[in-house]
């Protein structure tokens, strides 16, 4: 039977699942932010690496270029 004490029951319940709900919607928002930054860090991690790539070629030619090879 439905009477007022179950329907205040049920919104309690439902007002708890909510904000079990919004919890877990802030931890992934924070997860997908720390990501973003990590994928981020990655990028400029291998940004750095080819332009070391590039120097290393140009040095390569420089000295190819000083030696005659």
């Amino acid at each position: 039977m439905i009477d007022k004490k179950n329907i205040e029951e049920r919104i309690k319940a439902l007002g708890s699942d909510i904000q079990i709900v919004q919890g877990q919607i802030q931890e992934i928002d924070k997860k997908r932010l720390d990501t973003v930054a990590q994928l981020n860090a990655l990028h400029g991690a291998k940004q750095q690496c080819e332009s070391f790539l590039k120097e290393l070629h140009n040095d390569d030619q420089t000295a190819s270029a000083v030696t005659g090879s």
